[in-house]
């Protein structure tokens, strides 16, 4: 990292993104171009969880090649005035998999509701488990970095 007086790597700060951060942005290969999606994520210990279609671009992509990269971000503030923007944010690579395991699949799909309180019924009925799909991402890398106030901590 070019201003390693940004970088933050300390397990607090990992979960304390991830923990705030709405959507993650996940980059995969797609021939000569990236193909990057935002999505709804959990994470559990050192993987993330996504869930969406069985079949589609992103499935493919994953199934051609399973490296990947993210970003997540949170507490974005534009000052103006300053011509600065002060944030926090991880990226990450890892290896993305197709869960096939339904009791994986549920605990995740279980997880990701709670995360986002969705109105869902829970645990996940057999039948959703079935007709969703579910990608596990294995970080292998991850960097923090923040930029904050003067006199923020």
């Amino acid at each position: 990292m070019r201003r390693s007086k940004s970088e933050c790597n300390e397990p607090a700060f990992f979960d304390e993104v991830f923990t705030a951060a709405d959507e993650l942005f996940l980059a995969m290969h797609d021939g000569d171009y990236p193909y990057v999606l935002p999505l709804n994520f959990v994470r559990q210990g050192q993987a993330l969880y996504l869930h969406c279609a069985l079949e589609g671009h992103k499935m493919d992509c994953i199934r051609q090649n399973p490296r990947v990269a993210f970003t997540v971000v949170t507490d974005v503030t534009i000052h103006r005035e300053k011509s600065t923007t002060y944030f926090k944010s991880l990226c990450g690579k890892g290896q993305a998999c197709i869960v096939e395991d339904e009791a994986e699949k549920g605990r995740a799909l279980d997880a990701i509701a709670q995360r986002y309180a969705a109105l869902c019924p829970q645990p996940t009925p057999t039948a959703s488990i079935q007709r969703t799909a579910v990608v596990r991402i294995d970080i292998e890398e991850l960097v923090g970095k923040r930029r904050l106030p003067s006199g923020t901590a």
